[in-house]
Parts: C-alpha cells; structure tokens; sequence
C-alpha cells in the first residue's frame, strides 16, 4: 500500500503527465493551423477574383499549381446547374481565368492510373490540376523504384503525355 506522502507524488505525476500531453497536442494543432494559413489566403484570394464573374456556387477542392509558368489558384465545384465544373484562377491578375467543365477532361483518378499504367511509380505523392501555356493539366508528382522524385504531367482534355520530369 502506497502512503500518503507517495500517493501525493503518484497524482501529482498523473497530473503533470496530463498537462504535458494536452500542451503536445494543442501545440501540433497550432503549428498544423498556422502552416495552412498561407494556402487559406491563396485560396480566398482566387474565390474574391472569381465573384460575381463565374458560375461556382458550391466549391469541393482548392489546388495550387507553382509551375515554370506562374502560380495557379485552382478550384472546383458546382455551378448553379449542379454541373461538376473547375476554375483555373492566374495568380497574376495579367492571365486569364479558364473555366471548363470536370466531364470535358480526365478525372484524377484517370489521371492516376495512367501514370501507374505508364511509369509504375512506387508511390503517388501529390496529384494537383495546374495550367502550362495555357493548357490545363493534372500533375502527379511520384517515387520510382530507385526513390527519385518525378513529375508527370497530363492534358487534362486528352489525358495523353503532356511534359515529364524525371529522376530527381
């Protein structure tokens, strides 16, 4: 049997033990908020650039494309006829915004498993739409058999082999 003194040190373990793991998590999800800030504000930035101009009443996704062209806000969603549509929002307010509707191209899963048919990556990292010269494409970034970092780049109206980075 514990005495008191002993019981006294036990609880105040516990307790400093509580503490500590309630100060862990609360700091993971600060920094896990904070690092989302910037791609936040990105993303409200492209929808305040697209009100009033196009159709998007119900927004699903938000990508951001940093390709050798410029930084693209991308976003889709529904209009107000329920159809699946994506918005290629320029970061520069010099570009063009490209609308078009998500049956007019490949899905990402199309996408996908054309690179896994073609390139038989080891592991997918990150699958995002972007725009290149004016071309929408989905880029999936994946790990090969000797772990290098590639890039493949589909058009996403064709769904056929628009640029490809390899072995990095």
């Amino acid at each position: 049997m514990l005495r008191k003194s002993n019981r006294k040190s036990y609880w105040k373990w516990i307790w400093i033990s509580i503490a500590a793991l309630v100060i862990v998590v609360a700091g993971f999800f600060t920094f896990f908020y904070s690092a989302q800030k910037p791609v936040r504000a990105d993303e409200e930035k492209a929808t305040e650039r697209i009100a009033g101009k196009v159709d998007l009443k119900e927004q699903e996704d938000f990508y951001l494309y940093n390709g050798a062209n410029g930084v693209y806000y991308v976003l889709t969603g529904k209009n107000s006829k329920n159809k699946d549509i994506i918005v290629w929002v320029p970061k520069s307010k010099k570009g063009t915004v490209v609308v078009k509707y998500a049956k007019d191209g490949i899905s990402k899963d199309e996408a996908i498993a054309k690179v896994k048919q073609e390139k038989n990556p080891v592991k997918i990292l990150n699958v995002t739409l972007g725009m290149d010269k004016g071309v929408p494409i989905w880029e999936v970034s994946y790990l090969d058999k000797d772990n290098n970092l590639n890039y493949y780049d589909l058009d996403f109206e064709t769904g056929e082999w628009y640029r490809a980075i390899e072995n990095l």
